[in-house]
């Protein structure tokens, strides 16, 4: 079964994804998508100038994006695992994997981006909008993995995210009052 298959029977029928057996190629149609996944965004941000252009810079924005999402994979199984909700077939690989297919929709991000260059779309706004489908995405993935409600599968999408946020802003006052110290 090739990937663009497999992707097609998770779109018509989602409840394969829960199923006690994994579906067949969703590893291939996992990776697929995290490689078109950071196409799209190491494009958009091509065109934003946001990153440097060359092979090596979009072999770093695709381990960056492999990365995370398997750290986000990682804390949203374990923080399932400790509610008792990942008592299902689900598990952190087939979440992972999961994910790389919700990661198809990053390659919208390259219209986006040609439509902001054309100054008839913001591009902030269409990256937001990018990042509540991907949201939204997950969160139904979330949902067919595991036997939860609607808002513990947002609470779980959400939670590495809002990690991240307050290491990252724990940081930056660090660094504002080491500044500081310096100046006085």
């Amino acid at each position: 079964m090739s990937a663009l298959e497999t992707l097609e029977t998770l779109i018509d029928r989602p409840e394969s994804l829960g199923a006690a057996e994994r579906p067949a190629g969703l590893g291939r149609a996992g990776l697929l998508g995290y490689f078109a996944g950071a196409l799209g965004l190491f494009m958009f941000l091509r065109l934003e100038s946001a990153v440097p252009p060359g092979a090596l810079s979009f072999l770093a924005v695709f381990a960056f994006l492999l990365a995370a999402n398997f750290f986000f994979a990682g804390v949203i199984h374990l923080f399932m695992d400790l509610t008792g909700a990942a008592a299902g077939p689900g598990g952190a690989a087939r979440l992972f994997l999961a994910f790389g297919c919700s990661d198809f929709l990053a390659t919208l991000l390259v219209p986006l981006g040609f439509l902001d260059k054309a100054d008839f779309f913001s591009g902030a706004l269409g990256f937001f909008v990018f990042v509540l489908a991907l949201i939204y995405a997950r969160v139904r993935l979330v949902r067919r993995l595991y036997p939860v409600s609607n808002n513990k599968a947002l609470l779980a999408v959400w939670l590495p995210y809002a990690g991240l946020a307050a290491v990252f802003f724990s940081g930056l006052v660090y660094g504002i009052i080491w500044l500081v110290w310096l100046i006085v």
